[in-house]
């Protein structure tokens, strides 16, 4: 995968799919890890979020580790 066709964010759907997991429990844990969310909409409001693709993986790595 070339450096321009490569994903940098993600979005609160896409994660719960690819966690296997409910959206409310995607942002359960990215609020339980402190996780800084890119938010398109005033605070408190309902909108877009986008997850940077870093913050993923280290959520992930953090969660086989425990394993």
């Amino acid at each position: 995968m070339s450096i321009s066709a490569r994903k940098e964010f993600m979005t609160i759907p896409e994660l719960a799919d690819r966690w296997r997991i409910a959206r409310t429990t995607v942002y359960d844990r990215l609020r339980l890890t402190g996780a800084k969310v890119l938010d398109f909409n005033p605070r408190g409001g309902r909108g877009r979020k986008l997850i940077p693709l870093g913050v993923v993986l280290e959520i992930e790595n953090r969660q086989l580790r425990r394993l």
